[in-house]
């Protein structure tokens, strides 16, 4: 990168926690900083076993496939709700769309909890989608069904 992070951390869906920093920023003795980010080892166990699921259940593939129908619904409805709806974007099933102001965004969120499903508010106007790896193609004909039902309550 041109202009990398001068700090990088990760941890939940890795199962463990850690970061990564620029050289000059690395501590000069050995465990000064010693907290949750250094991990637990024996979490490596845990997610030897996922990377495997992840292999042998084939949850790439259908992480590229249920988010593409997802990514290609979520253009579905903006197009049919433009006042409501803009900016569709995502990558697998790591998608978001915006809506048109921050008090919009949270009654639908509201809305979606009160139907049973969990999404997230991100930004000032934005829905993120960050759905486990089980997530499938029917998973998502079930959720834009509901989010449509939704979105024409609120047209």
């Amino acid at each position: 990168m041109d202009d990398p992070a001068d700090i990088v951390s990760f941890s939940k869906k890795l199962l463990s926690g850690g970061y990564y920093q620029k050289d000059e920023l690395q501590a000069d003795k050995p465990y000064r900083i010693f907290n949750t980010w250094m991990g637990d080892p024996s979490k490596n166990l845990f997610l030897a076993e996922v990377l495997n699921v992840i292999r042998r259940e084939n949850l790439l593939e259908e992480v590229t496939r249920s988010g593409k129908a997802l990514l290609n619904g979520l253009y579905e409805l903006q197009a049919q709700y433009p006042g409501l709806l803009s900016r569709a974007r995502g990558q697998g099933t790591f998608c978001a769309i915006d809506l048109c102001d921050t008090a919009t965004r949270d009654r639908l969120l509201l809305q979606a909890r009160d139907k049973g499903v969990h999404l997230g508010g991100c930004g000032d106007v934005s829905i993120r989608f960050r759905p486990a790896l089980v997530f499938k193609e029917y998973h998502v004909h079930i959720f834009l069904n509901i989010f449509n039902d939704i979105l024409a309550q609120n047209k």
